[in-house]
């Protein structure tokens, strides 16, 4: 849990500004160095934190959901930026990405765009497998 959490005060501060998001889930094992998972979420957006084999991954879902349907970060960011990402790891580009793009992001992930914006996501995650994989 400890790399999520520094990597979280290193570069995303800004999630706590202003009670804006809160803690409402984690996890964590021994296995593998110390997977774990973290879960924050403002009154529209959900963000997942994990850390999987030594590696951060951030994962996204409308707060008013309440299936296990994530938007990994790099679809997230293609869709506002319209470009494809090398990776879905999370890094300090992301976080800064986020940090200027939150309020964007929130709106899309929002009750009233969020059916446009699945939409959106579903496509751009067939491209990005077709362009990985053929």
């Amino acid at each position: 849990m400890n790399p999520i959490l520094a990597f979280i005060d290193a570069h995303m501060d800004y999630l706590w500004e202003g009670d804006r998001y809160s803690v409402v889930g984690s996890q964590s094992r021994s296995s593998n160095g110390g997977d774990a998972l973290l879960v924050v979420e403002s009154p529209t957006l959900r963000l997942r934190f994990v850390r999987d084999r030594g590696q951060l991954l951030l994962d996204f879902q409308p707060a008013a959901e309440h299936r296990d349907e994530w938007w990994s970060v790099d679809l997230v960011r293609r869709l506002l930026l319209g470009r494809p990402e090398p990776s879905a790891v999370l890094d300090e580009s992301y976080a800064a990405f986020l940090g200027e793009h939150l309020t964007e992001v929130e709106a899309r992930f929002g009750a009233e765009r969020w059916p446009a914006t699945r939409d959106e996501l579903k496509k751009l995650k067939v491209r990005r497998s077709k362009e990985m994989w053929g």
